[in-house]
């Protein structure tokens, strides 16, 4: 009995750490955020154009799911977020972009006030092959007002 304790032990110890912080695990973005965006962009496989977009999550998705929409509501894209943890507190929304030559992938997006935010999970086709061939990305953050 007491080493079949000893070998439980260590996994109900991870069930009970693992549980509580299951729901930290989604990105905590929870108004919408409105960009200015003077460049191309891709997110998942879809290029967008410079331009104003809105970006929200989308409701009943347990904040994994997030939409653009661009000004005219001609282009929406959803794509799936984990979350992501800032380096500071952003005092205005935050945009974080992977540059490869002249492609621009958006990467995060932090809500002003917070540190906790999304990050796009899969990446597209294109940053794959990039990421394949070695090449390494120019990070770069981009403020919104």
């Amino acid at each position: 009995m007491k080493n079949a304790m000893r070998m439980l032990a260590p996994v109900l110890l991870c069930f009970v750490f693992a549980i509580p912080g299951t729901p930290f695990l989604n990105a905590q973005i929870t108004n919408t955020i409105r960009a200015h965006i003077d460049h191309s962009f891709v997110i998942g496989n879809t290029t967008l154009p410079p331009g104003e977009y809105t970006f929200q999550m989308i409701h009943n998705t347990d904040l994994q799911l997030m939409t653009v929409t661009s000004e005219n509501d001609k282009t929406s894209v959803s794509f799936i977020v984990g979350s992501a943890i800032d380096d500071h507190t952003p005092r205005h929304s935050e945009l974080v972009f992977r540059k490869y030559g002249d492609a621009e992938f958006l990467s995060k997006i932090f809500e002003s006030g917070s540190r906790d935010g999304a990050e796009v999970t899969e990446p597209s086709r294109d940053e794959r092959r990039f990421a394949q061939q070695g090449l390494q990305p120019i990070e770069h953050t981009e403020e919104q007002k």
